[in-house]
């Protein structure tokens, strides 16, 4: 990889190869540029609409159904209420802890919501 830069002398175009750092800087940045930014939120109607294109859904109300007391009357409201889902609501850990999804799963379906119109 070459460096393009103005040259104070000729005041032209010029090329110099890159350095190990300027390399593992540019493979950094561009890493950064394509890594999808996860919202704090989505529309709930949104985060449904994921879970059931990822074939998640069935089991998410399951889970919620089977949820004794108070708290699963609560999961229950949200689930069907909320307006929005927070990434760090404690359902949302739940759904994630009983799925075996990863952070990153999650991520990917906050993701997806988000992109859906």
């Amino acid at each position: 990889m070459d460096i393009q830069y103005i040259d104070p002398a000729t005041k032209t175009w010029a090329h110099r190869p890159a350095t190990p750092a300027e390399i593992a800087q540019r493979e950094i940045d561009i890493a950064t540029a394509a890594a999808p930014v996860v919202p704090a939120q989505v529309p709930m109607l949104n985060a449904r609409l994921a879970l059931i294109a990822a074939g998640h859904m069935t089991a998410v109300k399951a889970y919620v159904d089977t949820m004794p007391g108070i708290d699963g009357e609560q999961a229950r409201a949200y689930l069907e209420y909320a307006q929005n889902v927070r990434r760090g609501h404690p359902l949302v850990e739940g759904i994630r802890q009983v799925l075996e999804l990863t952070h990153a799963d999650i991520d990917t379906l906050f993701v997806t919501a988000a992109a859906i119109d």
